[in-house]
């Protein structure tokens, strides 16, 4: 009887410890090592470091991106860049959500903001190109005769008033769909929900094709139309005002705020950017015999912008290529 008692006993004390036993084992196999910087997440089963960028649709839709990526895979084989492209505005809340370790955008307010809170550290310009009005080669509005851009907008809006033009606008929040709102608020007019206001919700090169298919006037940067002017019938008819300069900032997503990012791969990539080997790829590159972006580390004073930020991180990046 006491034998029987004992076993009845064991029973219990046996699945106890098997039970343990398997917990560890669960536990011991979902462990991160401490020396680890990478997650699931940013880690391929080959043992490549994912680089994930949030950039503005241009970089992508001109083929820079893939160029870039190409170069600077062969100087880290170990890495694989990828990226979504979308409007500079969605970009910096994918930043803002920690779902990239690096944003490439293009507008200065939200940029700021974006560094402000703390969301990304050591912004840098390295690229510069201009937005530019685009519209049927008849030009109905005569935009092309506009003494500036806000002028350019006015004879739009009064057209489209009279039922004689149409605009076609991202309607995305991206750097350049804030940069169109921009200049119907200096023009102190608002044409969101007009008839003639047609609102895309895409990328720029949609948004192109949509404009092309309308006749209607769009604002578009200089190197998305460049790399799709054979495909549109759509002509450049107001460029060169001040304020369509339009200038690329990359800025690194803060490890502080997001301890899982790839800040050290990411770092990487900004210095090949602002290095000489970066700069130099993204002035030579070309689509039909036509730079598509100006090359623009530590020379963005040259255009009139004085920005005490960018020239500390003028220095600090200087500072990083020289160690």
């Amino acid at each position: 009887m006491l034998g029987v008692i004992k076993g009845r006993k064991l029973i219990p004390l046996i699945l106890v410890a098997l039970t343990l036993l398997i917990a560890s084992a669960i536990l011991l196999s979902n462990q991160i090592p401490e020396t680890s910087t990478n997650t699931a997440a940013t880690t391929q089963a080959g043992g490549k470091v994912i680089l994930r960028i949030a950039t503005t649709t241009s970089l992508d839709a001109t083929g820079l991106l893939n160029a870039l990526k190409d170069r600077f895979e062969q100087k880290y084989p170990n890495v694989n860049v990828t990226w979504v492209a979308v409007g500079t505005g969605q970009a910096i809340e994918i930043g803002k959500r920690g779902d990239a370790d690096l944003i490439i955008v293009h507008n200065r307010p939200i940029e700021d903001q974006f560094l402000q809170g703390g969301y990304g550290v050591h912004g840098i310009t390295f690229a510069q190109n201009d937005f530019v009005i685009l519209g049927p080669e008849s030009d109905p509005v005569n935009v092309n005769s506009s003494k500036d851009v806000v002028e350019a907008f006015e004879r739009i809006y009064q057209a489209g008033e009279a039922g004689k033009a149409v605009f076609v606008s991202r309607g995305d929040r991206s750097g350049t769909n804030l940069k169109e709102l921009d200049i119907w608020k200096a023009a102190g007019l608002n044409a969101t929900g007009k008839a003639w206001y047609v609102e895309a919700g895409q990328g720029m090169g949609q948004t192109l094709i949509m404009a092309n298919e309308k006749q209607a006037y769009t604002l578009c940067d200089r190197s998305t139309f460049t790399s799709m002017k054979e495909s549109v019938s759509l002509k450049i008819l107001f460029e060169g005002d001040q304020r369509l300069m339009n200038f690329y900032r990359a800025i690194l997503v803060n490890p502080e705020k997001f301890p899982h990012v790839e800040y050290d791969v990411a770092e990487k990539f900004v210095l090949f950017l602002v290095s000489e080997e970066g700069q130099n790829l993204i002035g030579n590159y070309k689509k039909g015999g036509q730079r598509l972006f100006n090359p623009i580390f530590g020379k963005i004073g040259l255009f009139g912008v004085n920005d005490p930020y960018e020239s500390s991180q003028v220095e600090y990046w200087r500072s990083r290529l020289k160690g």
